[in-house]
């Protein structure tokens, strides 16, 4: 194909974008000027079918009470909250679609509304290092159209989409957890752990974080203080005793035992140390009592 070709067929795609955004344009322009309901329905509906979401929603929204308790108001609110989701205002579209199922219960497109309403809700999910509350608000949707349709069709669709986000709320606590490991907090770090494997049983992560549970508590044992180690180095080897019971052929296996070894290294050289300070404690006493008499 030859450059002026090429330029051509450039110039007609510019001209027909053109002709047509001016069409969108006018046919908004005087739908607002009308500033009659039914005209500006008919060109709500006309830029619906264009996919002019934008225009849609902003005369769906001018003309909604003028139908109210109509048939109309069926169509606007459902093609309002459809050309939300398409324009990706997501907790908007997510609301509207919860509303008109709630005002709409009997429609033939009520189980679809709820359905889209926790989507909308999915879609409007952030990455898993930012604020998660839009995620549990997600889940907490979808939950609530398992449990409206639990016959659905959409109900393995549903499901797949909470087990996605809850992956995604315990990457986030995974991620906090080792940040308190990796800054040396290994009080922080074992807690905040303990608290992933209780909530997250079925995590992807969940063996990497009991391998740094472990990790955490045995540097917490080790260089705790003398009063406190017994009972530390007793929670550590419980802890690789579960680590190794929940994954004897984890490819941490190695490094678990290595951990345990030395766990139990300082364990019998804290007896020792322990046994010659109770030693000493009671031959203090006994010289304390002599002095005295």
């Amino acid at each position: 194909m030859s450059y002026f070709c090429k330029m051509f067929q450039k110039i007609f795609t510019l001209v027909i974008i053109s002709l047509l955004f001016f069409s969108c344009n006018k046919t908004y322009e005087n739908a607002l000027k009308s500033n009659d309901p039914d005209k500006m329905l008919a060109a709500a509906n006309t830029l619906f079918e264009q996919e002019k979401w934008q225009y849609a929603i902003e005369l769906y929204g001018k003309v909604a009470s003028n139908f109210a308790g109509m048939d109309e108001a069926e169509q606007i609110a459902y093609n309002s909250a459809y050309a939300n989701f398409q324009d990706k205002n997501y907790p908007l579209a997510g609301r509207q679609y919860k509303n008109f199922h709630s005002g709409f219960s009997r429609s033939d497109k009520a189980e679809e509304a709820l359905f889209m309403s926790a989507f909308s809700y999915y879609q409007g999910s952030p990455d898993y290092n930012l604020d998660q509350k839009n995620t549990r608000e997600a889940i907490t949707e979808l939950q609530n159209f398992i449990d409206t349709y639990p016959n659905s069709e959409k109900i393995v669709e549903a499901n797949q989409y909470i087990n996605e986000l809850q992956e995604k709320l315990a990457q986030k606590d995974f991620e906090i957890a080792r940040s308190y490991h990796k800054t040396l907090k290994y009080k922080s770090a074992a807690t905040s752990f303990a608290n992933f494997l209780d909530d997250f049983p079925d995590s992807k992560y969940r063996e990497e974080a009991f391998i740094y549970q472990l990790r955490s508590k045995s540097e917490l044992a080790l260089q705790s203080t003398f009063a406190k180690k017994k009972l530390r180095l007793q929670e550590a080897l419980t802890t690789h005793r579960l680590f190794t019971r929940a994954y004897p052929n984890s490819k941490f296996s190695q490094e678990a035992n290595n951990l345990r070894d030395k766990l139990i290294r300082e364990t019998e050289q804290h007896e020792v140390a322990l046994a010659n300070y109770e030693v000493a404690k009671k031959e203090a006493e006994e010289k304390a009592k002599k002095e005295v008499n």
